[in-house]
């Protein structure tokens, strides 16, 4: 059955962190179970570090609120590998808090992330390798942020039912998505992120990078700096169902390097900073389907141009798209569908498009398999002359099949990349 904790009285009394962490521990020691967080508010001086086999759940009212950050320059050379920093005002900083370490030669996975753990002297000890060497000289320094839940290397839990407050602008140093976001997932296997509010977090709102079986449900996610959902990294099996990602300053949902086989499906893309979908790299064998695509600043779907590479074997169908290209003079303007040279196998079919006085797609030279099929434009049947495309560029025949998309379609051996011999058979996680 397992342990269930409910966070409030001791030793779990509290307004910080530091009292559902203490529960969220004990019950992974236990062996696994249930950590139930009342209705308040909770100040959060560091992430909240999800455990396997535990499962957080929030009850209504409960906020999750981060405090805003103190940052001072390293004082000392830092090297790679080190667990150790020293910074010129070590009085802002204390053992529990949440620290991110960078300098100009560091940017995305070269940053670090990690907990003060213990201090001697001048001397902070932290939880997590330094991932690079930091230089004074580069303008190294420390800053308290971090994401507001947080699984590494876990596997088998879930987080429910809270809401994130990342307290921006009060908080005003913007965190990548690759080291973090309202809640932040690194190589983790088998994890539920379902009914969770995200808000005002100076970054992404849900970031997941190197992970295998991830579903994110009935989330909303809502006026953050960077991206709703940032899925990247070789991420494979996944699925994001019934998301509100609404009013963020990037992209709706930002599919990154390398990241297979999802489903993205009944969800809001709506009023985003930049585009409602961004597909790039190596982003191959999704499922977009009957979501709502409108009032983003760039394209409705934009596959990103690619290096070698890009996003192939994409099926998009059923979803009502645009108007979109609300921020003018953006190069790409005028198009709800944008797919650049290089692309192969892309299937655009049964879709609602509403392209204002924008054209509905364009796809450019050097792309193969290219379909658009049964699509209703501008309230009318799909035309020819609704696209943007050199001649044969587009097939507007269906394709005898489609492609392999969706989780259970990635063999067993297709998380290789990630060190994973084999998978089991596709099932969600719960």
């Amino acid at each position: 059955m397992g342990r269930t904790i409910t966070v409030g009285s001791e030793p779990y009394a509290g307004n910080t962190n530091a009292a559902i962490q203490r529960a969220i521990d004990d019950v992974a020691a236990a062996g696994g179970g249930i950590v139930i967080v009342p209705a308040g508010t909770y100040m959060m001086h560091d992430a909240l570090h999800l455990r396997s086999g535990v499962r957080v759940v929030g009850r209504k009212g409960a906020v999750l609120k981060k405090v805003p950050s103190v940052s001072s320059p390293v004082a000392d050379y830092l090297g790679y590998g080190f667990y150790e920093f020293t910074v010129k005002e070590p009085e802002k900083f204390r053992v529990g808090m949440g620290v991110h370490l960078l300098d100009r030669n560091a940017g995305g996975f070269y940053t670090t992330v990690a907990t003060i753990v213990a201090r001697k002297g001048e001397l902070f000890f932290i939880d997590r390798m330094l991932n690079h060497d930091y230089l004074p000289r580069a303008g190294a320094r420390v800053v308290s942020v971090y994401p507001l839940v947080e699984g590494y290397k876990i596997h088998d839990a879930s987080v429910e039912g809270l809401i994130l407050d990342g307290n921006y602008p009060k908080e005003t140093f913007r965190l990548n998505g690759c080291r973090g976001g309202g809640v932040f997932l690194l190589q983790a296997r088998r994890i539920g992120i379902k009914n969770i509010e995200v808000r005002n977090y100076n970054g992404d709102a849900i970031s997941f990078q190197q992970c295998i079986d991830v579903v994110v449900e009935r989330c909303y996610l809502h006026h953050n700096t960077g991206h709703g959902l940032h899925p990247g990294s070789g991420s494979v099996r996944y699925v994001m169902r019934r998301v509100r990602s609404v009013h963020n300053g990037g992209c709706g949902i930002y599919y990154c390097l390398r990241t297979t086989h999802s489903i993205l499906e009944d969800c809001e893309l709506l009023d985003n900073g930049r585009a409602g979908i961004s597909i790039g790299e190596r982003d191959t064998h999704h499922l977009i389907r009957n979501n709502r695509i409108r009032g983003n600043g760039r394209n409705g779907v934009l596959f990103r141009r690619p290096q070698r590479r890009g996003g192939n074997h994409v099926v998009i169908q059923a979803n009502v798209i645009g108007p979109n290209c609300t921020r003018i003079g953006n190069r790409a303007a005028g198009y709800e569908i944008l797919i650049p040279a290089g692309l192969r196998d892309v299937h655009v079919d049964g879709n609602t498009i509403e392209p204002g006085a924008n054209k509905a797609a364009r796809v450019d030279a050097g792309c193969a398999d290219i379909h658009f099929t049964n699509n209703t434009i501008a309230g009318a049947p799909q035309q020819p002359t609704h696209f943007d495309a050199p001649a044969g560029t587009v097939s507007f025949q269906a394709a005898e099949s489609l492609p392999a998309v969706g989780p259970a379609d990635l063999s067993l051996d297709g998380a290789r990349h990630l060190a994973v011999p084999k998978l089991q058979p596709w099932s969600e996680p719960r």
